[in-house]
């Protein structure tokens, strides 16, 4: 057993009740979804039943928007992708809170369309091609870094490369292994499943190292903590890269020392999001059949869900991915207004894919 300053077991089973809800979702299909009024849906709208739990309680203006988004922009403005100008006035954001869930906060369409393609431009052309960002391939093959830039200060993306490029090989580490060679169109388009930005956590033994090589992204943290004044400081970020047939199954984020709350942002298709909390406060934990009280959420190409508080240490997971629901603006990803003519062989890479990145502080 290991625990955390907050006590939490970061090797403890999940109640029985969120794992079949979970396995509830993951089965439905999309006509199903659209149609079933428990989940919460802001493009809908909520429910008469659901307006008496999630109330709201701030709003984050318009100019605050704004603003942090010309900073996030102003990093790496020489970057290549990133062709947007962040011109138009953001509308303000309204910021729900669950009534049933301590320090649980839904920030529906936060991020303005030209900041989530910006965003997106930073972690999968530069993030992604740095060697000292983990991904969930590194223990298995040779990865075949891009080179450095012409400037020398960041590599080029994976995205330069033609799909089917043969001097690009991912080679297996162990020639006896069970794994294949793949080419850049295999990796990026089935193969890449998350990716560590900042702290490096390893997902082996559930833990972060002391120290480590890879500072958190200065534009991304400046984008953060100007959305979220100050109220945590980023130091590590988990990137998860879903298809429509993925999932990210039943967990709960306690690993970090840090009590402070976590922001995570979606990029790309549709999911939806489920959570639980004990009904009785005074339940046992290594009790699985204790009640839950659980609430499913489907969030959108912009939204935040903020887990602060006692929900900071909640049961969570992305049972389902819906295909078809990429927004406009990022249907075409990679390919923008001035970005490579390189990126024009990966034109939709988007259309079929979530992203959603989980940024946490870790140390107190």
């Amino acid at each position: 057993m290991t625990r955390n300053a907050h006590h939490h077991d970061t090797h403890a089973l999940p109640p029985q009740a969120i794992c079949d809800a979970y396995k509830k979702y993951q089965r439905m299909e999309n006509s199903a979804v659209d149609e079933d009024l428990e989940i919460v849906d802001f493009r809908r709208g909520l429910s008469d039943v659901q307006k008496q739990k999630i109330v709201p309680v701030a709003t984050v203006p318009s100019e605050m928007i704004a603003a942090a988004g010309k900073v996030f922009k102003s990093y790496g403005q020489s970057q290549e992708g990133e062709s947007l100008g962040l011109n138009d006035v953001p509308d303000a954001c309204t910021v729900y809170e669950h009534k049933d869930f301590n320090g649980l906060r839904l920030l529906p369409s936060l991020l303005p369309p030209e900041c989530q393609s910006i965003l997106l431009d930073r972690l999968l052309h530069r993030d992604l091609s740095n060697p000292l960002h983990m991904t969930n391939i590194q223990q298995d093959y040779d990865i075949p870094f891009p080179p450095l830039s012409e400037g020398g200060d960041s590599r080029l993306s994976f995205f330069s490369y033609p799909q089917s490029y043969k001097g690009h090989v991912f080679t297996p580490l162990k020639p006896n292994s069970n794994h294949k060679p793949l080419n850049t169109a295999q990796f990026l388009q089935k193969k890449l499943r998350w990716l560590t930005i900042g702290s490096q956590y390893n997902w082996n033994t559930r833990s972060y190292p002391s120290s480590s090589p890879t500072p958190f992204p200065p534009d991304i943290s400046a984008l953060v903590t100007s959305l979220f004044q100050d109220s945590f400081t980023p130091e590590s970020g988990v990137v998860l890269l879903y298809s429509p047939k993925d999932y990210m199954p039943v967990h709960r984020d306690v690993s970090e020392e840090c009590e402070r709350g976590l922001a995570s942002f979606s990029l790309g298709c549709d999911g939806l999001f489920v959570i639980a909390r004990d009904k009785y406060p005074d339940a046992d934990e290594g009790d699985e059949d204790r009640e839950q009280e659980m609430v499913v959420i489907r969030v959108r190409s912009g939204d935040v869900v903020q887990m602060s508080g006692q929900t900071r240490w909640a049961w969570h997971a992305m049972p389902k991915v819906m295909a078809g629901t990429c927004p406009p603006w990022l249907e075409e990803w990679p390919v923008g207004t001035a970005t490579p003519k390189e990126y024009e062989k990966w034109r939709g890479y988007m259309r079929g894919k979530r992203l959603n990145i989980s940024c946490r502080q870790v140390w107190e």
